[in-house]
C-alpha cells in the first residue's frame, strides 16, 4: 500500500481467540471516529462470527469503507488452523461462507494478500469520487 501512496494510521490487533479484550465491533467504532482514518481493513480468519457481527454493524453505522481479507479459504472444515479460534465448526464460519456474509453486508473483498494495495486504492477512489 506503501508504494500506491496509502498510509496506515493505525493498526490493532485482537487476537483470534473466542474471548477478546476488544471485539472487531468496538474497534470499528474507534476508526469510524478517527478523522485520519478513511477506510478500514479488517482481516479474519475462519471459526467464530466477530467478523460477520463485525460487518452487519458497520453496514448499518459506518460511512468509511470497510475492507476485508479472510484467511483460510482452502482450509478443509474441521480443520484447526494453529490456535483455539481458528477452527470451521458451524454454518458461518468458514473462510468462504465468512466472504459471501460479509459481501452481503456491502463489506469490499480482497481475493488474496497480493492485491491489498489495489483493493484499498480502488476503494478509496470510489469513495472520493462519490463525495
Amino acid at each position: 500500500m506503501k508504494a500506491l501512496g496509502i498510509g496506515v494510521s493505525t493498526s490493532v490487533g485482537i487476537g483470534g481467540d473466542p474471548i477478546n479484550g476488544s471485539s472487531f465491533k468496538d474497534i470499528l467504532q474507534l476508526f469510524e471516529r478517527d478523522d485520519d482514518t478513511d477506510a478500514v481493513v479488517m482481516i479474519g480468519e475462519i471459526g467464530g462470527p466477530q467478523e460477520a457481527e463485525a460487518a452487519i454493524w458497520a453496514r448499518d453505522n459506518m460511512r468509511k469503507p470497510l475492507i476485508a481479507y479472510i484467511a483460510g479459504l482452502s482450509a478443509p472444515k474441521g480443520r484447526r488452523m494453529g490456535h483455539a479460534g481458528a477452527i470451521i465448526s458451524a454454518f458461518g464460519e468458514s473462510a468462504q461462507e465468512k466472504v459471501e456474509i460479509l459481501k452481503e453486508a456491502g463489506v469490499v473483498i480482497v481475493p488474496t494478500p497480493a492485491s491489498f494495495g489495489e483493493v484499498v486504492a480502488d476503494t478509496l477512489a470510489r469513495t472520493k469520487k462519490a463525495a
